[in-house]
């Protein structure tokens, strides 16, 4: 039996995640009984892990999901399974940045480089930072105790991208890439909200690339649905590609909107279950 709690994949038998993310006593026997479970992309942790012990069998696979959200935790799993990304630094906090770097005389990535706030997306809380001044207007923001999900943060070695990059979406064995190519002047990020424009013929061999670096990160880590920001450094000759970011929840649009997605995501599920 196919258990499943997405309300637009079809199972043997389907269930709904509560609000409290609390399973009843039928709802954790069908939980053992099944065979696999597909689970929401929006499922809450406990809820994936009370599963996964009694499921060997889930889609997506979130194992290397929950602890390595936000842009923090992300640059923790690149580093784990040695994937190619920017130079980067992680922080706890504003204090943690000014203990280092201003109180203890430490090293300070070279200018410019980008601050990005832990959470948040579409551009959210990302900074292109080019001088002091700069440092410390944006490191206010970064401070500020209203902004919670910003606490954590990371400096990242701006990558001179020439104004795209690419999106790489993983959904089962299916891989739809993009460019975003940004045209808007000053502005550095390249998120579809921020005037971005989608482009699917744009250097294919880069693309290639881009794809062969994303499948061979997911080959290691288990991660079959989320959405990859791929840099290259435009000033090289040969520009590798670098993993930015990982989007476990992530907009549609160059997929051809969530009808498109739903597809996909059915196509990827109905192949994983064949191959059980």
């Amino acid at each position: 039996m196919i258990l499943s709690f997405h309300p637009r994949v079809n199972g043997d038998v389907n269930l709904r995640l509560t609000l409290k993310g609390l399973f009843s006593d039928k709802e954790a026997w069908l939980i053992a009984s099944a065979r696999a479970i597909v689970v929401t992309q929006s499922i809450k942790a406990h809820q994936y892990e009370f599963c996964r012990a009694h499921s060997s069998h889930l889609f997506p696979d979130y194992t290397n999901r929950f602890g390595f959200e936000g842009k923090y935790a992300n640059i923790q799993l690149f580093r784990r399974f040695k994937a190619p990304h920017p130079e980067t630094a992680c922080y706890k906090s504003v204090g943690d940045f000014k203990v280092r770097h201003f109180k203890n005389q430490g090293p300070l990535m070279p200018f410019p480089f980008v601050l990005k706030g832990d959470r948040g997306g579409g551009g959210w809380a990302v900074f292109l930072i080019r001088d002091r001044r700069e440092l410390l207007e944006r490191l206010e923001i970064l401070a500020d105790k209203r902004l919670h999900a910003t606490l954590r943060f990371i400096a990242q070695a701006f990558v001179p991208h020439g104004g795209r990059d690419l999106r790489v979406v993983v959904i089962g064995r299916i891989i739809k890439a993009y460019w975003r190519c940004q045209y808007k002047p000053g502005e550095f990020r390249n998120n579809v909200g921020r005037g971005a424009v989608i482009n699917y013929d744009l250097d294919p061999e880069l693309r290639k690339k881009g794809i062969r670096c994303v499948e061979d990160f997911c080959s290691k880590t288990g991660i079959n649905l989320a959405a990859f920001d791929v840099l290259f450094d435009r000033s090289q000759p040969e520009p590798k590609p670098l993993l930015s970011e990982i989007n476990f929840l992530f907009g549609r649009k160059g997929l051809g909107g969530s009808p498109r997605f739903y597809e996909l995501l059915n196509q990827a599920v109905q192949q994983w279950a064949r191959e059980l």
